[in-house]
């Protein structure tokens, strides 16, 4: 299998005229779009998954009581983050603060400090969540999350419908995409779905994301990601191991360690 460098590419490029210089970019995208699909979803999931218990009465159309909600999600904290007491949440009404400590939650979340306001609505009966950070920092690096989510449920599935422009911001410049995203109450097993793009500097980029699953405490089982560019196509696939290799448009591949296992 071939293994690319950019020296190595330019290299050849200057000997041979036989290889194609790539941005890093194309290829680092790919490997990181899951991962903030992954951190937008362990967040929506430690709001949603016991969705329901705030409505006054059924049917689901009934006005939630968003006081309530964000007192239950608040107390809740320590049951989706770990060690307990690492996220201080404290409802206010209809918003929720966290002052996270150093805490690990699941689908690729560790290493969680900073701040983050979670701001409760109602639509509709459908429950709206906006959530910002402040000096965020996730894996170890600085984390900018920014997420406009509706929930909505049927039976024991939960539906989110996610504008996620979270990104880390020393890998990219700008991020939007909207992301859908299904699991079974309770279950740890999410799917998700999306498409957007993003920047940095005067690179552009597209990403599609389709069946994209992950479990707690397991790496990613199924899932593609497309990155279009003005290069071509960069395509990595997910299969469980704790490894993905991100493709070229020439074929030329570039390998990622997932922290997952």
């Amino acid at each position: 299998m071939k293994r690319f460098t950019a020296m190595a590419s330019l290299c050849a490029m200057a000997m041979t005229g036989c290889y194609t210089y790539y941005d890093p970019y194309y290829y680092d995208y790919a490997y990181y779009d899951p991962y903030y699909y992954g951190y937008d979803a362990y967040y929506a999931y430690s709001w949603v998954d016991p969705y329901g218990v705030y409505y006054f009465s059924a049917p689901v159309t009934a006005q939630i009581d968003l006081n309530a909600a964000a007192t239950a999600i608040a107390n809740r904290a320590d049951t989706y983050f770990t060690p307990a007491g690492c996220a201080g949440a404290v409802a206010t009404g209809s918003t929720v603060n966290y002052n996270f400590n150093n805490c690990a939650g699941a689908f690729g979340l560790n290493s969680v400090s900073g701040a983050m306001r979670l701001e409760l609505s109602e639509s509709n009966g459908q429950l709206n969540l906006n959530a910002t950070s402040t000096d965020l920092t996730a894996g170890g690096r600085p984390y900018i999350l920014e997420v406009n989510a509706v929930a909505t449920r049927s039976g024991t599935q939960r539906v989110v419908t996610m504008t996620s422009r979270s990104r880390s911001p020393d890998v990219t410049d700008s991020r939007n995409e909207q992301i859908t995203m299904t699991w079974e109450q309770g279950s740890g097993c999410v799917t998700m779905n999306g498409q957007g793009g993003s920047t940095r500097g005067d690179v552009t980029t597209t990403a599609t994301v389709t069946g994209f699953q992950r479990c707690q405490n397991q790496c990613p089982s199924a899932g593609k990601v497309t990155v279009e560019s003005t290069k071509g196509t960069f395509t990595t696939e997910f299969n469980g191991t704790s490894t993905v290799d991100v493709s070229a448009p020439d074929g030329e591949t570039k390998r990622y360690q997932l922290d997952c296992s």
